[in-house]
């Protein structure tokens, strides 16, 4: 009889599954690769055993790490796409279908220390003195407190922001607060050495689905995720 119903669970899942393409970035503790280069971080074995008790798979069995702006886009105007992990706004509410929450992102403005950075003092002017990635969630709130895109100086990720703000070439940097700290002691530097200059908003984090994305899969998802993750 036990035979049975593991066939039937079995054939149940298969008739179910769905092939994703998935994306993500450097994010970590969340998702990033490690000094072997291999993917990993709590999203990444979320999703990985979401999937497995779900019997939906993984186009290619590859999580491709991309600049947040390219994966940003493939999700919006693809279908069977995945992207995380991505905090979940208002502006994106309609955007995509949701699975999560997943985690917590801090989302914040870090600078030197020693440079006494005004914030305020630095929107209007055009100079491209705060250092953001294409289409983060830091762009987006900066946006909604009166900076503009001339503010900016963008980049397709936050490796290369943060050398800039080491080499004294960017006043600051906009991005997750904690993989900038995570990125800085990673890379050899002392953390001392900067500081929080304004937490822009704290964000529950999410796997953000194309917004086709069958409506009974996404619940089944979301149930499946509280089981694993209370």
């Amino acid at each position: 009889m036990m035979r049975w119903i593991v066939l039937l669970c079995t054939l149940f899942l298969t008739l179910n599954a769905e092939s994703f393409r998935v994306y993500t970035e450097y994010n970590p503790p969340f998702n990033y690769k490690n000094a072997e280069g291999k993917i990993e971080g709590s999203s990444v074995w979320l999703l990985q055993e979401l999937f497995r008790k779900t019997g939906q798979t993984i186009v290619d069995g590859q999580i491709n790490v991309v600049p947040w702006s390219r994966g940003y886009h493939e999700v919006l105007e693809h279908p069977r796409t995945v992207l995380f992990s991505a905090a979940r706004t208002q502006e994106r509410e309609a955007l995509f279908a949701w699975v999560g929450p997943i985690g917590k992102l801090r989302i914040g403005v870090i600078a030197k220390k020693e440079r006494h950075v005004n914030l305020q003092a630095l929107r209007g002017h055009n100079l491209g003195k705060i250092g953001t990635v294409h289409d983060s969630g830091a762009e987006q709130l900066l946006l909604k407190e009166g900076f503009t895109l001339e503010d900016f100086d963008r980049f397709s990720n936050i490796d290369s922001q943060l050398r800039k703000l080491r080499e004294d070439r960017l006043d600051a940097v906009a991005f997750s607060v904690d993989a900038m700290f995570y990125t800085l002691q990673a890379t050899g530097y002392s953390l001392d050495a900067y500081e929080i200059v304004t937490l822009l908003r704290e964000n529950d984090l999410y796997f953000a689905f194309h917004k086709d994305t069958d409506p009974a899969l996404i619940e089944r998802l979301n149930q499946t995720l509280k089981a694993i993750r209370p």
